[in-house]
């Protein structure tokens, strides 16, 4: 009898081990993380939750920043702070699994410093590198922690649907418009955004062109290069462009209302997590081409 029960005590452990147990992630800082899928996750980038809610993983978030806006759910998750300055005290206080991070988020002392209070950390790449494609991969390496390989595979399945669709009506228009991202706290306070950014994914992904792709980084918003750039269509997050005052406040900035943007209001609005490459960017990049080939506003 004693024999059997530590051989079914064997076998037991046999079954259990698959599951407590998660294949390794190694991530964008060379760190890997060999866990158990977790059960309470801090995420720092609204990609990053979107993703884990998307792959029917958002209940397992406690914890994020405060620049997400989707799905509504985030909205009674605890905030850590700014996307860019998390609060290592505020994740350490929700007692994560895991922190789930992108490179652009979480620098290497803040990493250190959690990883130092027992806390593994996945830091991810930069949420705008090689855009959809590095989307994939982190949507890959989230599955993974989850130990839910084909729940990934699906879901850049369905991005891929949709970006061909939309690659057919890009190949029909034949025209590579020149379109400038503004960012804006106020009319007095406004930066025009470069390569390596998330905008300059969505921007490509409509067929366009960055018209400041002259730059990495921001620069602050001149008249003299405004001009320069000559964009045939501004776009404007949704918070920014009512800071401003709308189109038309957006039409009094530096040099905006002498460009072929600003001579044909074609400013338009898009959603305020755009920084960061996510699972609703074809969505994006969708509605953004229908609007510039919509007939110019009077």
């Amino acid at each position: 009898m004693r024999a059997l029960a530590i051989s079914m005590l064997f076998t037991g452990t046999l079954l259990v081990s698959p599951v407590a147990s998660a294949a390794p992630v190694k991530g964008a800082d060379g760190q890997t993380v060999e866990i158990a899928p977790p059960k309470r996750v801090a995420a720092i980038n609204s990609s990053l939750v979107e993703i884990l809610f998307a792959l029917g993983k958002g209940g397992t978030v406690v914890g994020t920043d405060v620049g997400g806006n989707f799905p509504p759910e985030q909205a009674k998750i605890a905030k850590v702070g700014h996307p860019y300055h998390p609060s290592v005290e505020g994740i350490i206080s929700l007692s994560p699994d895991v922190v789930l991070a992108s490179q652009e988020n979480l620098d290497a002392a803040t990493a250190a410093q959690l990883r130092g209070a027992r806390i593994p950390v996945l830091v991810l790449e930069n949420s705008s590198k090689e855009g959809i494609a590095g989307l994939k991969r982190r949507i890959d390496a989230v599955a993974r922690l989850f130990d839910i390989p084909e729940a990934g595979q699906k879901m850049t399945r369905e991005i891929d649907q949709r970006l061909s669709e939309l690659n057919k009506r890009i190949a029909a228009t034949k025209t590579k418009p020149r379109i400038l991202f503004i960012y804006a706290h106020g009319p007095g306070e406004a930066f025009v955004y470069g390569r390596d950014t998330g905008v300059h994914v969505l921007i490509e992904l409509v067929g366009g062109q960055n018209a400041a792709d002259f730059t990495t980084g921001t620069k602050a918003l001149t008249a003299e290069g405004m001009v320069m750039a000559a964009p045939d269509a501004i776009i404007m997050l949704n918070r920014s462009l009512e800071a401003v005052g709308g189109v038309a406040g957006a039409l009094k900035m530096p040099g905006v209302a002498l460009t072929p943007a600003g001579k044909n209001s074609k400013i338009i609005a898009v959603d305020d997590t755009v920084r960061w490459v996510g699972p609703r960017f074809p969505l994006f990049a969708d509605a953004l081409f229908t609007a510039l080939h919509a007939n110019a506003r009077p």
